[in-house]
């Protein structure tokens, strides 16, 4: 969307309507939202408020919001701000509307760092150390709105005039406020319509007209009285997550699942023990020398690649938060190669797609030439490798995370107070009220057994640098993948055997790999050189996938219970109040990640440790629904097959 300066005001060119006051905008976003929602009074003595706003446009509201918090917030509590915008403007843009306020320089410059542009989708950034989560919703109002879940303890109300932006004000946008509602939560709006205040009425909120900002004669404020009995869609798959005795939790598996999961919930001030059977974390799928992380994207918008972007441009911004100086990781690049028409085919309907460049751009003569090919490809410019051991090392130095290796769990115990988790000679290792099954492929416990799920084996190779003709700076991917030289070898891989549980080298596997590479890229590879003793196993793991290849995140339902509860979904009379008790409270698993956890893995963890710590979820409801753990016992509900 364009934006042009008027005044010294940004106004949209599309709404044609202003951002902001022309009289001053902070002044303003400061009188109509923090005085309008008795801000930051409310915050007193609070560890945690949320706020939900309605079109975030220049983010002036955010930046205001966010200076008053360091200001009157105690330090250890956090912000939780959902904006809602269906015309995100770019990073550039944002920069010049800023610099109106140079008193918000510093917030600005941090906000910018992590903006995601006009990438569709839902977008969290951490900020200020933590204390400060922006959950960004890109998107149609009424449909994002639709797909939050959220409790929200005060709403801005400020999309364009009702006048000039009808599908901001509408029926379905109020009742998905009024549903993330509870009695007492507030709101405020620049606007007096008549409609809105309608629309406000009718959805249990008490209004009352004071004075606007500047010329502006009237404006809105309220709270809610009573919220509407607005049923949620498909509520099974939301059990209200129990309240903790205390901040403690157990993690069972110290790949990069558990690690991710243990860190989001330790960065959150809760004491996490990570119990892991080998001698050193980061074993098993994780323990390759190095792993892939990118996007995945389709010829048309699927939930795979909504996952996927989501999960990418959060982890980018970890990483950047984590590791700012590449000590485990190297945004080198990758060159996705369309070897075959039918790839060709579908990397030109990626293209006919709006993506941003710096996600996705085709490749270059000269970056297919160095591959050692005519083909054409993509090129994913921030897609890169890390360091998996490192990396999951590094998570697991939180100092709220307790990591005891050689701890290998027989069997878990429940109590009305939590978990006990044993191990050899009946030893009690840990006791928490909540405790995670991110053990990779062990998804053996009686917990989860029933979840239909099947085992990966995969082998990557070492082959020495001599074997090519030129060392690609980038990752190529040809049906197989290309890492860069590191140590005078570069890694390729990998195999794909479904069913197999074998860790052991396998020779042949090393030969396929290399096979699978003369075949696509055969002027890469220098002829002259025999691959005799330059090539060597680099790692063999097992990993599990799940019967959709979506991974298994989430609250965990006792089978039985969930089926007696929820036999006849189709009925308005199914028993939603008793959704609690088909689920198993404080149980959780973050597992089948298959060959994208290192990308996905980083906000599955942090979307756990939002659901036990009773926050906005990073997700929207259909990929919450599609990663749950009861999704085949719902399919099968459907179909009267259980």
């Amino acid at each position: 969307m364009t934006v042009e300066l008027i005044d010294q005001t940004p106004c949209s060119n599309i709404y044609q309507d202003i951002y902001f006051s022309r009289e001053n905008g902070l002044a303003e976003s400061r009188h109509v939202f923090l005085k309008g929602n008795s801000l930051p009074q409310r915050w007193t003595g609070k560890p945690g408020f949320t706020i939900g706003e309605t079109g975030f446009g220049t983010g002036l509201n955010f930046l205001a919001t966010w200076q008053a918090w360091r200001q009157h917030a105690t330090t250890n509590s956090r912000l939780h701000f959902i904006s809602v915008e269906k015309h995100p403007l770019n990073v550039k843009t944002l920069e010049s509307c800023h610099e109106l306020f140079p008193e918000l320089d510093r917030l600005s410059d941090e906000l910018c760092r992590t903006w995601p542009g006009p990438l569709s989708g839902m977008h969290r950034c951490f900020l200020d150390s933590g204390r400060v989560t922006l959950t960004l919703c890109h998107g149609e109002a009424g449909q994002v709105l639709k797909e939050l879940v959220a409790e929200v303890d005060c709403w801005y109300l400020d999309g364009f005039s009702p006048a000039k932006n009808p599908d901001m004000w509408n029926r379905p946008v109020f009742r998905e406020i009024a549903r993330m509602s509870t009695p007492g939560t507030t709101f405020a709006t620049f606007t007096a319509a008549a409609a809105v205040q309608h629309q406000l009425l009718v959805h249990g909120f008490e209004i009352r007209k004071v004075p606007g900002f500047g010329q502006k004669r009237e404006m809105l404020t309220g709270r809610m009285k009573s919220r509407p009995n607005i049923r949620m869609k498909e509520p099974w798959y939301f059990p209200a997550p129990p309240r903790y005795a205390s901040k403690t939790a157990t993690v069972i598996g110290a790949g990069i699942a558990g690690a991710q999961t243990a860190y989001h919930l330790a960065n959150r001030g809760w004491k996490v023990t990570v119990l892991e059977k080998h001698s050193s974390p980061a074993q098993g799928a994780s323990g390759s020398p190095a792993a892939v992380f990118s996007p995945f994207l389709t010829a048309r918008p699927s939930l795979e690649e909504m996952l996927s972007l989501q999960s990418f441009a959060f982890l980018l911004n970890h990483l950047g938060e984590l590791d700012p100086e590449g000590a485990f990781h190297n945004c080198c690049g990758i060159l996705d190669l369309a070897i075959a028409k039918t790839q060709l085919l579908r990397h030109e309907k990626i293209m006919a797609r709006p993506f941003p460049e710096w996600l996705v751009r085709p490749a270059t003569r000269e970056q297919t030439r160095l591959a050692g090919t005519t083909a054409g490809g993509l090129f994913m410019p921030h897609a890169g490798f890390l360091n998996p051991r490192k990396w999951i090392e590094h998570l697991l130095l939180h100092p709220n995370i307790k990591l005891r290796l050689d701890s290998k769990v027989y069997a878990i115990e429940t109590d009305s107070e939590g978990f006990d988790t044993i191990g050899l000679n009946d030893q009690t290792l840990s006791h928490s009220p909540v405790l995670i099954l991110a053990t990779g492929h062990s998804m053996t416990w009686d917990e989860t057994r029933w979840i239909p799920c099947t085992t990966v084996s995969g082998q990557s190779t070492f082959i020495d640098v001599s074997l090519l003709n030129q060392s690609p700076r980038y990752i190529i991917r040809y049906g197989g993948c290309l890492l860069p030289a590191a140590h005078g070898r570069h890694l390729i891989g990998s195999t794909f055997e479904c069913g197999e549980c074998t860790v052991h080298p396998n020779p042949a596997s090393n030969q396929h790999n290399l096979n699978n590479l003369k075949r696509a890229l055969p002027h890469l590879l220098n002829p002259a050189r025999k691959s005799d003793h330059r090539i060597k196993t680099a790692h063999n793991g097992v990993r599990t996938i799940s019967e959709d290849r979506f991974p298994v995140v989430g609250s965990l339902p006792k089978r039985s219970s969930f089926c007696d509860q929820f036999q006849n979904m189709h009925s308005r009379s199914s028993p939603l109040s008793k959704i609690a008790s088909a689920y198993c409270p404080g149980l959780y698993v973050s597992a089948a990640w298959g060959s994208r956890g290192m990308t996905q893995a980083a906000l599955g963890g942090e979307f756990l440790a939002s659901m036990i710590c009773h926050e906005p979820l990073p997700l929207q409801t259909p990929l919450i629904q599609a990663i749950h753990p009861a999704r085949s016992l719902v399919r099968s509900l459907k179909r009267k097959k259980l």
